[in-house]
């Protein structure tokens, strides 16, 4: 891997353990493809992350974790990845492409779990993102986070928080969905005010983040028709938060 593409990757990545837990776990559940790409080799190779050990919780690091891959294919790439050392580990989550680091450990023969068994990743960093499009929820592309949450005061001392949905993301601001139950807080603030603390979810990381109103509009057509769109300008890029 060359240094340019290592800083390209870097550049959005997360160490959360409990993100990366997440991650692992849905690709042993889900049985989803992976791909390992080895050092000086063209040929990507296919595999599944069929079985983990998150190692010790309270480690500061998730080092002391293994994850057990299935025999790799084209099945040239088993002698391979012995004596290549780091591998990339890439998959998919939506319609997003991420990827770790990690380091051949040793053969996997006890049945049913045969295969290769490899070191704990330290991080997810994502894959070929789009830097400052504004991605749209249902295109083609769809927004880098799906979720957002906002928290609400529902009496003097106490607030509630809201599960939203995202209508649209760019690395400077958020357009989220504001339903009815929302719809009388969503006519006390006004453009210009601010919001701290929202909460954006992506399957891999929540990030919070502090903005300005900067429009409130009303759906009129399609499948969020009576929803209102709140566009957010964000204090900072997203790329920081990562």
């Amino acid at each position: 891997m060359t240094e340019g593409t290592e800083q390209r990757m870097a550049e959005f990545s997360t160490q959360s353990k409990a993100r990366i837990r997440e991650a692992i776990d849905f690709l042993v559940v889900s049985r989803r493809p992976i791909t390992v790409k080895i050092e000086w080799q063209r040929t990507l190779f296919d595999s599944r992350i069929v079985k983990a050990d998150h190692g010790d919780p309270l480690s500061k690091t998730g080092v002391d974790g293994r994850v057990l891959i299935q025999w790799l294919s084209p099945p040239r790439g088993n002698n391979l990845i012995q004596c290549m050392s780091p591998v990339q580990v890439r998959f998919s989550l939506g319609k997003y492409k991420l990827a770790f680091t990690s380091y051949y450990i040793t053969k996997s023969l006890e049945s049913p779990h045969l295969g290769h068994i490899i070191s704990y990743p330290e991080d997810l960093v994502l894959a070929d993102r789009r830097r400052s499009d504004r991605h749209e929820v249902d295109s083609s592309v769809a927004p880098l986070f799906a979720g957002a949450k906002i928290k609400v005061r529902a009496g003097r001392s106490q607030k509630k928080g809201y599960d939203l949905k995202v209508f649209d993301v760019s690395e400077n601001g958020v357009g989220i969905l504001v339903g009815e139950e929302l719809f009388d807080w969503l006519r006390r603030i006004g453009i210009g005010d601010r919001l701290k603390q929202v909460e954006l979810y992506a399957p891999w990381t929540i990030v919070r983040v502090n903005g300005t109103v900067r429009h409130k509009s009303k759906m009129h057509e399609g499948e969020y028709s009576g929803y209102h769109l709140l566009g957010i300008e964000l204090d900072e890029k997203l790329e920081q938060y990562a």
